[in-house]
């Protein structure tokens, strides 16, 4: 009878431990998906970002451009006044479009910054592996030939000291 119960405490300890084990694992992949979800759906606000600010881009060039020709009519009609009237809205249309794009620009920035904040704060957390130089490659003299974006100026090095010191 005592070992039927020391066999059956066994089995349960067993499970209840293989239970904590499968609901950790669940949240782990949760948080991986998490920022995956996260990283997916900022990539995708930039990319309609972009898309967004090509068509305004397009669509501020053609009202520009059909206020251009207006005014060339107007001045091979002779109109003067109209045409003075057409070159001062095409004058406020421009900076209401270079305006516009500023706006979007900046928004652009903005929201490759949160993307980029987001990168950080995941490979932080350890969800994401840590950026590093893939080829080892060491600083070259201070200022000097030899160093690039990879082979930054310093004490150590020059041209050749890394291992990728043929040009790809």
């Amino acid at each position: 009878m005592r070992k039927i119960c020391l066999l059956f405490s066994i089995i349960v300890l067993c499970f209840f431990s293989i239970s904590i084990y499968t609901v950790f694992a669940q949240d782990e992949t949760t948080v991986d998906t998490d920022w995956k979800q996260e990283l997916s759906s900022d990539k995708q606000q930039i990319k309609t970002q972009k898309e967004e600010i090509s068509q305004n881009a397009q669509e501020a060039k053609a009202e520009e451009t059909q206020l251009r020709q207006q005014i060339k009519a107007a001045m091979d009609s002779g109109d003067m006044q109209t045409a003075q009237q057409l070159k001062e809205q095409l004058r406020l249309v421009h900076q209401k479009n270079i305006q516009e794009k500023k706006q979007d620009m900046q928004e652009m920035q903005e929201a490759k910054q949160d993307l980029k904040n987001d990168v950080m704060e995941a490979r932080q957390q350890g969800d994401l592996p840590p950026k590093f130089d893939r080829d080892n490659n060491p600083p070259g003299p201070k200022g000097g030939a030899g160093t690039n974006w990879e082979n930054v100026p310093g004490p150590k090095g020059g041209p050749g000291a890394g291992p990728d010191r043929n040009a790809r």
